[in-house]
């Protein structure tokens, strides 16, 4: 199996773990957070699908339409911290957020990796850029984490200010 074959298995899946934790989730602003990252999840699906077709895709579309979803998460942290309606996160949403944060680390740590040894300079590049992508979804779904222990501080915290200057890059 090469690289390409592998990050398209790595990102069908993580779609599919954001679409069922999505399905089964009760907290609608979450929800939300869930689809846009199955949605970035599809984007480099069929980024890499293009690359191993022999395609080298442009790169205008992978920075531009995180930062879409960046702003439109920041909008969502502003509503959660400010609505005053907080539920009770389980044992088991925790779980699978933080299960949802290894994925996305495995995921970063493999695109460096890979970019790292890439000799065409064009897939390099569009490596790191997805590698920097994953690293956002990092900080996002650690913010969500921190949100999910203290929702009735969360926008005093740290994290939510540094998530809010977090410009996609």
């Amino acid at each position: 199996m090469n690289i390409f074959d592998f990050a398209m298995q790595m990102e069908l899946d993580g779609k599919a773990f954001y679409e069922k934790m999505a399905r089964d989730t009760a907290d609608a602003e979450l929800k939300k957070v869930l689809i846009m990252l199955a949605e970035e999840e599809n984007k480099h699906y069929h980024i890499f699908k293009k690359l191993r077709e022999g395609e080298v895709p442009g790169t205008e579309g992978v920075g531009s339409a995180h930062s879409e979803t960046l702003s439109a998460v920041k909008n969502i942290f502003r509503e959660l911290s400010t609505n005053g309606e907080h539920g009770d996160f389980t044992k088991d949403e925790k779980s699978i957020w933080s299960e949802a944060l290894l994925i996305e680390e495995k995921s970063e740590n493999f695109y460096r990796e890979k970019a790292q040894t890439e000799p065409d300079v064009q897939k390099r590049s569009i490596l790191t850029m997805i590698a920097n992508e994953e690293r956002n979804h990092i900080y996002l779904i650690d913010s969500v984490l921190t949100y999910m222990k203290f929702p009735d501080t969360f926008s005093d915290t740290a994290q939510f200010k540094n998530f809010q200057s977090l410009e996609g890059h």
